[in-house]
């Protein structure tokens, strides 16, 4: 039998299972509860012991109150406590039901009165904190309860972020029920796997930041994703979260990273008694309704057309470990000293989208394989799966051509559009409209117009253990694991469903925590923590395990009047890809007591690694045809390609990239007086420039102004460090105590909050990681353009197979590997530019000096408790960022060095402005309704609001970064949620035969409601002239004379905003070229001016619960739940937001050297027409067992 390889990573997940069973413990968490002894005058009781026992656990602890009469309990996890207060001379005070959110410090003052030890003071009510009285933070926690009642997509815990205070996201879904993400925002995207996303990039912006500033973290680690800023490695499963508190401005200097939301999640832990759940659930498009637009044109509607089935469930409680050979009991631990908790959730899923289109036609592959055999064309053509998935092939029709008879005709089986003509290598003139339709036609069908399946399916498995152990009343463990599995199957849309462009995805997601506190004295405690996270996945063997042929390249017709068509499975760099991301991190807490002060000193220690090769897919060439008798004689007009340029040979360059972060921060929160408490922090963070560990980095360097004389060197770390991030945090929270006003001041009634901070962010990796591409090692190709020539009758440019350097060619296997070297583009490289001799790459690089982006936060707040069940709040949020990142190609800014034809640079330089008044009013769940509101007015002004890479994060006048400011493209100046959570009083707590069969329903909604986003109208064609050289296009126009813009759907589905077409209300003007020609004049149009559609939507669950009887001896609390969720429960019409430069915003062409050089506008007719509507009424049931 061999031997199985030594793996790390799975050694110290064994290493945390056995920790776990040999040692568990009582959590570690940022959680904390202290206050003010005082007698019945007002005066401080000192030396009182308090003593704090969980009702879940039975862990007891006590402090002694300072000579202040201050105490405080920290590292608590979130559930319900008894909170005991004595001394001599006073009568006992119990607090019988204290509840404690989550990592928050909650304030609970002590009112002893005199008497005998012997008495005691019993409140049995509920203590729950209705002010925050302890700091200034913006937040709140989301409960149990919440996160088991409010309906949330896929089950995704994280879709609720949205419903806290500085938080904003509207949790829209697609017309075919995925996320609706923030606009021009690139990357992962919010979930459309459930909680089995594999970075989940949660499409929420809090207190006016870009969403990649958000910062996740579970029992206090970090499962932050290494490249995509904002996105989470692992999503927990509802029945393993036990509390999420969310901070949307933060004067604490324990919290870091990042300075947007703060996302803590607090996981379940096991308690004295026994506690299970299970349940299941299920989607079916028959439960689904259509929504009431499909896009322009009369596309027809569409519904969510999902197969769904979620299933799973848990179980906890103490934990009895046997001893060995010991002596006395045979088993350790158990109530309250040991506990475990484990859950699981499953997911099968499966969709049958369609789609229209057109493609070829078999008798067109047959034509061609006959005529061009042994070639790469019949290869690509006879290849198995070429054939796309037909459902119905409509009837046919030459409108697409604009019904000319010299162009298209109608055929049995399809349309004729010619035939082959020439030899095979011989290019077909096109763009001259020599020869449009090849050797004219032929009666043979070569395409047709049709339907068809877009299959997918999900496959998904997620584990999540924990373990708790307190040995001594001093000493505490705890061991917590997620392990996330997805195999995920998808078609490709883009290359019509064929079979041969299916991809499979099977990541597997880990994170695994030690985490071990140390009472060292009544007032001193230490915590420290230890932890991995790690996303993995091979998709080279996923393909070739599933037999995709990636001896196929990908290949496209252009040239057509409809989108391309396209064969062979998807290309690019990252498809397919070698993921392997790894953190390792280690944290430590001190908490020390100084009297009325509680401070906090801590370290943190990140280690990032990315192992991934996110270039193998690049080694595949990408071949573009210009029409099909250019396909049928293996002529290309484009390729692109990855290849050494040393060798020519097709390249792939696996990097082993490394970062690393240190950080440390001292916090005093100070009891300055009863009702005064102060937060005062420092946080230094240090994150280390990006590294290779093999040295095989490269950067662009400038010398002086010009690109010409720059040169591209090996460097040991990609920028220089930036070592000064101070982070000084203050914050308040003031309880006035003054007479009068009918005692609005008085009974701690009122707390005003307010604080400043300054945080930073770490530079996500994902706009750096491309120097990857970077040569001497590796050139990213892009070879354009193959032509019939430049002379008399010919396409008028270009030359055939451009010189030699495309190589039109299929793999020698079905593997990657396999494609021919190109002798031609194997020239070598310049040794004193590193740049390709021949040629012209895309490069990647940053300039030296690139600092952390940094932010000033502040806010100021009043809380006041309305009754003893309601709370107001209103207040003030800003913020202001600096050195955000946009990406510059700097042969805009710069005269070119034909080498490179584009040079893209991570530049520091954006800044963003944000200010917000926040109103929020809450009733704490009582007698069956719990209401949370959130109202927010505010403006978001930046010049670009996500750093990308992506086509969609460009900036239309980068040249001039002033005239880019504008409202962010997620600003929207109204948005408005409101969660609830009822339980109907009608036959509630009766346990006779009606009670059960009429009573037990309840209803929890999430209403969302905002005004549009911005989008800017931009013209493509003849662009701005650039300092570089290189025109600009899409550009925004110089002027706009139309009226207001009516935001109804209305107006954004039959475009009455621009009657006539929008050439009639934009102006374009032109300017010389200094060459005998004209380009369009800088912009005049602001970014982001205009607004789009207005958001509404209610999501609503219907529960029945139904009590199990008593002789099943499950416990009181045993029940049979029944939930019906609806998302957009009344099928509300919500229109997709506009993108940049989409359908939606595109004005139309414009032709600067048209009209005399007065230029011509043509118009789309599209503009200012949503593109399509988002997702009509979703339906889920589930039923759930729990005890």
């Amino acid at each position: 039998m061999g031997q199985m390889p030594f793996n790390p990573l799975r050694a110290l997940f064994c290493t945390l299972i056995l920790v776990g069973c040999a040692f568990v413990a009582n959590a570690q968490f940022k959680a904390g509860i202290q206050g003010t002894v005082t007698d019945a005058n007002g005066a401080v009781v000192p030396a009182t012991n308090v003593t704090l026992t969980s009702k879940e656990t039975g862990k007891t602890q006590t402090v002694t109150a300072s000579n202040e009469g201050f105490y405080r309990f920290d590292q608590l996890p979130p559930g319900t406590y008894t909170l005991t207060a004595e001394k001599t001379g006073y009568k006992k005070q119990v607090l019988e039901n204290v509840i404690v959110n989550a990592e928050s410090v909650q304030g609970i003052d002590l009112l002893l009165t005199t008497g005998e030890v012997s008495e005691t003071v019993t409140v049995t009510d509920t203590a729950v904190q209705q002010l925050e009285t302890e700091n200034a933070n913006v937040d709140r926690a989301l409960t149990t309860q919440e996160i088991r009642q409010l309906p949330q997509v896929g089950r995704d815990p994280y879709e609720l972020l949205r419903l806290t205070p500085g938080v904003f996201g509207t949790g829209a879904r697609g017309a075919n029920g995925t996320a609706s993400n923030l606009p021009n925002t690139t990357g992962p995207g919010g979930s459309n796997n459930s909680i089995f996303q594999t970075e989940n990039q949660v499409q929420i912006s809090a207190n006016g930041q870009r969403l990649s500033s958000n910062n996740f973290q579970i029992d206090g680690v970090s499962v932050n994703s290494f490249n995509w800023g904002g996105a989470a490695l692992v999503t927990p499963n509802q029945e393993s979260v036990k509390e999420i508190s969310v901070v949307s401005s933060s004067y604490s200097a324990e919290d870091g990273r990042n300075s947007g939301a703060q996302i803590k999640v607090v996981s379940q832990n096991g308690t004295n008694d026994w506690h299970g759940s299970a349940f299941i659930k299920y989607n079916s498009p028959k439960l689904n309704a259509f929504n009431k637009y499909g896009g322009p044109n009369n596309a027809p509607t569409q519904r969510v057309n999902n197969y769904i089935r979620q299933f799973g469930g848990s179980i906890g409680g103490p934990l009895y470990l046997p001893r060995f050979g010991e002596g006395g009991r045979a088993t350790m631990g158990g109530k309250n000293k040991s506990f475990f908790f484990f859950s699981y959730e499953g997911l099968r899923n499966s969709s049958n989208n369609s789609a229209q289109g057109f493609v070829e036609t078999p008798q067109y592959r047959q034509l061609v394989t006959a005529l061009r055999p042994g070639t790469a064309t019949a290869a690509v053509l006879s290849a198995t799966g070429i054939q796309s998935r037909i459902i119905a092939i409509l009837p046919q029709s030459c409108a697409v051509f604009n019904n000319d008879p010299t162009l298209c005709r109608v055929v049995p089986g399809g349309l004729d559009i010619g035939s082959p003509t020439g030899a095979y290598g011989q290019y077909v003139n096109t763009f001259n409209n020599a020869m449009p339709t090849g050797g004219g036609f032929d009666g043979i069908p070569d395409i047709q117009q049709v339907v068809f399946a877009l299959p997918g399916s999900n496959r998904g498995n997620q584990y999540n253990a924990r373990f708790d152990f307190t040995p001594t009343q001093k000493d505490t463990f705890t061991v917590s694991t997620y392990i996330t599995k997805l195999n995920n199957f998808g078609s490709d849309g883009a290359a019509q469903g064929r079979p041969i462009a299916d991809l499979p995805f099977l990541p597997k997601n880990t994170s695994g925590s030690i985490l071990y506190n140390r009472v060292l004295s009544t007032t001193m405690l230490n915590e420290a923590r230890f932890n991995v996270t790690r996303f993995h996945d091979n998709q080279v063997a996923d393909l070739a395990a599933a037999g995709t042929n990636l001896g196929i390249p990908r290949v496209e017709v252009e040239g057509l009047p409809f989108d391309r068509i396209r064969f062979g499975a998807p290309q690019g760099e990252g498809t397919p890809a070698i993921f392997a991301q790894n953190i390792y991190e280690f944290s430590d807490t001190l908490s020390k007591l100084f009297g009325n002060h509680a401070t906090k000193y801590g370290i943190v220690i990140r280690k990032e690694q990315e192992n991934s090769d996110l270039s193998a897919g690049g080694a595949r060439p990408d071949y573009s045809f210009r029409g099909l008798w250019n396909l049928a004689n293996g002529t290309p007009i484009f390729e692109g390609i990855n290849a050494d340029p040393r060798t020519g040979l097709p390249a792939t360059f696996h990097p082993y990239f490394r970062t690393n972060y240190y950080g440390g921060f001292a916090q005093d929160d100070w009891k300055f007086r009863p009702n005064l408490t102060l937060n005062i922090g420092l946080r230094y963070e240090y994150y280390t420039p990006l590294r290779e560990k093999h040295g095989q980095l490269t950067n662009f360097f400038f010398t002086g102004q010009n690109l010409n004389t720059g040169q591209v060197r090996i460097v040991d770390q990609l920028y220089k460090p930036d070592k000064n991030n101070f982070a000084p945090r203050l914050g308040f929270a003031y309880s006035p105590r003054i007479h009068g006003f009918h005692n609005y001041f008085n009974n701690d009634r009122t707390v005003f909050r307010g604080g400043f901070g300054i945080a930073y962010n770490r530079i996500p990796v994902a706009p750096l990681n491309n120097v990857r591409g970077n040569p001497p090692f590796f050139a990213r190709f892009s070879i354009c353009c193959g032509t019939s020539g430049s002379g008399p009758g010919q396409d008028g440019f270009g030359s055939p197979f451009v010189d030699g350097q495309i190589l039109y060619a299929v793999s020698a296997n079905n593997s990657i590997g396999g494609y021919p070297r190109n002798p031609v583009l194997g020239q070598g490289v310049n040794p004193n530019t590193n740049a390709p001799n021949l040629g012209s790459v895309e490069l990647w690089g940053t300039p030296q000096d690139l600092p952390n982006p940094y932010v000033y936060t502040y806010s100021l707040e009043m809380q006041h408790e309305l009754t003893k069940k309601i709370t107001a709040t209103v207040g003030y949020q800003g913020s202001a960022g600096h050195k955000l990142i946009r990406i510059v190609n700097q042969n805009f800014i710069y005269p070119n060095n034909p080498a490179f034809f584009q040079i893209f640079f991570s530049t520091p330089d954006v800044n963003s402005n944000y200010n917000a008044l926040n109103v929020n009013v809450t009733r704490r769940l009582s007698g069956g309704l719990q209401l949370v509101g959130n109202y927010r007015w505010s403006k978001s002004i930046d010049q670009l609001s996500y750093e990308g890479p992506g086509f969609v994060t460009n900036q239309t006048y980068p040249q001039d970064n002033r005239t880019e400011r504008g409202p962010s493209d997620f600003d929207v100046r109204h948005s408005f949620n409101l969660s609830s959570i009822y339980e109907l009083p009608f036959f509630r707590g009766r346990n006779d035969f009606v009670g059960k069969a009429l009573g037990g329903f309840s209803i929890s909604s999430i209403v969302t409601a905002n005004s549009g986003f911005p989008w800017t109208p931009v013209v493509e064609g003849t662009g701005i002239r650039t300092p570089g050289g290189p025109t600009l296009s899409p550009f925004r126009p110089q002027g706009y004379t139309g009226p207001n813009i009516d935001t109804s759907n209305s107006a954004f589905i039959t475009g009455s905003n621009f009657p006539g077409g929008a050439a009639r209300f934009f102006t374009v003007r032109t300017i010389p070229n200094g060459s005998g020609g004209f380009v369009v004049a800088p912009p005049g149009i602001g970014r982001n001016s205009f607004r789009g559609p207005h958001y509404f939507n209610i999501d609503m669950s219907l529960v029945k619960q139904t009590r199990l009887p008593s002789a099943l001896h499950l416990g009181e609390g045993a029940n049979l739940e029944l939930r019906a969720n609806f998302f957009n429960i009344f099928n509300k019409l919500n229109l997709a937001p506009f993108g940049f430069d989409s359908s939606s915003t595109r004005i139309g062409f414009f032709d600067a050297n048209a009209n005399n050089g007065q230029g011509l506008l043509f118009n789309n007719s599209s503009f200012g027409i949503a593109s399509a509507g988002l997702a009509g009424r979703v339906v889920e049931l589930q039923a759930r067992f729990r005890f």
